[in-house]
């Protein structure tokens, strides 16, 4: 497991062993889990978005644009 991304807003972890990204939406407290090349696309889009300096409602847009495929509730056990 490694963590790709974590502030505030959002957390991305990559399970490299499993070909699967996760994705949380700490906004609204919803989550995805990717695998196989849709895993690979999406980890390279979060590389090349992350390389550069973004600021809040850049990040919150590009968060956005992943809405469809977040689409399991957060819950604490």
């Amino acid at each position: 497991m490694n963590v790709l991304f974590n502030n505030p807003q959002l957390y991305v972890i990559d399970y490299p062993g499993h070909d699967a990204l996760e994705i949380l939406d700490k906004r609204n407290g919803r989550m995805g889990l990717l695998r196989g090349a849709t895993a690979e696309r999406t980890r390279f889009e979060f590389k090349e978005f992350l390389t550069q300096q973004h600021d809040e409602e850049e990040l919150g847009d590009f968060i956005d644009s992943y809405e469809t495929i977040l689409d399991h509730a957060v819950s604490l056990h």
